[in-house]
């Protein structure tokens, strides 16, 4: 781990990038953005996203993934999924990046490096990136998803793409969590596990594409119904 882990250094690997972020709810299925998708300079998603790229989901997903925010956790309770390092060279993906910089987020990270034995290069962010994040959480653990959305949203990107992410409004994409698809056992699960509070993200959220730096954000159709606000900042 002390050889391979190194630091994400998020403005500058950002900084005048059009961006594309990609997140797990089905909206990233009500417009068929494949193509616009894999047009920008770099693509994000999120934990098992790699999983979810079949070819009759690229129509809707597109197919590039540059970075890959994962929380390192690979059982079936969360929602990190397997590192599958010959999935992610074929897919192209060059960096995996775990957004929790906690002393908890450290250990998973130690454990990864335990059960893979592996000189595999990976990331986390900076400390100040993830006081940034935590910033108004309250305590709560912030989703992978928000973690990677509020540190686009603090960068110099010159354009942000957002599609698939609604905040627990809608359910996850098909193929991507099926055992959490019911509304309500998702919103059950949430709560026993207690870590995640998706309503206060959604609030931070929505403060920051007010004081956001990068010059032009743009949303999907329903994370554009869901925030009430342009389809574009």
């Amino acid at each position: 781990m002390i050889q391979s882990l190194k630091i994400f250094k998020a403005n500058e690997s950002f900084k005048n990038k059009r961006i594309a972020i990609v997140g797990a709810a089905d909206s990233t299925f009500n417009e068929r953005n494949g193509t616009y998708i894999d047009s920008f300079d770099i693509v994000i998603r999120v934990n098992k996203a790699p999983y979810s790229l079949d070819e009759g989901k690229i129509p809707f997903l597109g197919s590039k993934i540059n970075y890959l925010f994962h929380s390192f956790h690979e059982n079936n309770f969360s929602g990190g999924g397997p590192i599958d390092w010959e999935l992610y060279n074929r897919l192209g993906i060059e960096k995996l990046i775990n957004p929790n910089r906690s002393f908890k987020g450290l250990v998973t990270h130690l454990n990864f490096y335990k059960r893979h034995l592996q000189n595999k290069t990976t990331y986390i962010i900076a400390r100040k990136n993830y006081k940034l994040i935590t910033n108004g959480l309250e305590g709560y653990i912030p989703t992978i998803g928000f973690s990677a959305l509020m540190l686009l949203l603090n960068s110099d990107c010159k354009e942000l793409y957002i599609t698939g992410f609604t905040f627990f409004r809608t359910p996850y994409a098909v193929g991507y969590r099926d055992e959490l698809l019911n509304m309500k056992t998702n919103k059950d699960h949430i709560s026993k596990q207690g870590i995640h509070n998706p309503e206060l993200e959604f609030k931070l959220f929505k403060k920051a594409l007010y004081t956001s730096k990068p010059k032009k954000v743009i949303f999907d159709t329903e994370l554009n119904k869901i925030i009430g606000i342009s389809s574009t900042l």
